[in-house]
């Protein structure tokens, strides 16, 4: 694990024009625009995503099912909401209701900017998540952009995760890293990565975080958002966990530096 600071870098700032949840125009200095989503409808916009889990699998050991009346957008915002209600998911009834929405079939990409402005719940339990897969759907490898535990919302953990090659099929590895920063549920922020075919950048509000150079991905990859519960990671809801809770979304965007393929 390592982590980059401003001592170390330098940081190529942006240069966009929003406030808030603004409708502007985006820009980025060489790079162009290829997917943006500022959530400024009055409901999820089905032509970009689907919500729901590609799978429709339980996974890690997790409580929630995935349905696909969890999403709520208003004034810009989008809410993922995780709540108690009984849903049926993955052949069995579950006690919590929770939303995943992914770009699959609809927005994928090979190498490029992908990144997101949201504010992560706080709770135990609680497990927001920004990340990649190769479109069609398969795994791996997998890009986590952002993966926080509600229980401590000052910590993000950055991941990717692939085959290892010459391995019996089935066997992993995974690089990664972790920044403690500022309680990300208290406000918005900016997680990144930029994918290119000799690395991986992770990158919170414009600062370089954690890279990689080992078995980069060379595949197209779609973006999944969801708000996962519980499982040995993430850890059983306690009696504090709020609920319902929100995973809130300003805008997802994903750029492709000029001049590359």
């Amino acid at each position: 694990m390592s982590a980059f600071g401003t001592s170390r870098l330098v940081i190529f700032f942006v240069f966009l024009t929003f406030v808030g949840h603004s409708s502007e125009k985006v820009e980025r200095k060489g790079w162009t625009l290829t997917f943006s989503d500022d959530f400024d409808g009055e409901s999820l916009d089905r032509t970009k995503w689907h919500p729901a889990d590609p799978w429709q699998v339980a996974r890690n050991g997790e409580l929630q099912a995935y349905v696909s009346n969890a999403f709520q957008v208003k004034d810009g915002i989008l809410k993922i909401q995780i709540e108690e209600r009984k849903a049926f998911y993955d052949g069995a009834v579950r006690d919590y209701a929770s939303g995943m929405m992914t770009t699959a079939g609809k927005f994928s990409q090979r190498y490029g900017r992908f990144e997101i402005r949201c504010r992560i719940p706080k709770g135990k339990g609680l497990w927001p998540a920004f990340w990649m897969l190769p479109d069609p759907p398969s795994w791996p490898p997998e890009i986590d952009v952002l993966e926080i535990l509600g229980r401590e919302p000052d910590k993000v953990y950055l991941t990717h995760h692939w085959a290892v090659p010459g391995k019996p099929h089935g066997t992993t590895a995974n690089h990664g890293g972790e920044f403690k920063g500022p309680d990300f549920s208290a406000d918005f922020h900016t997680f990144a990565v930029e994918w290119d075919p000799t690395m991986i950048r992770w990158l919170v509000d414009d600062e370089e975080r954690f890279r990689s150079t080992e078995e980069i991905p060379d595949v197209p990859m779609f973006m999944l958002v969801n708000l996962a519960l519980g499982g040995e990671w993430a850890g059983t809801p306690d009696e504090a966990t709020p609920f319902p809770s929100y995973f809130e979304v300003d805008w997802v965007r994903a750029w492709r530096k000029e001049g590359a393929e």
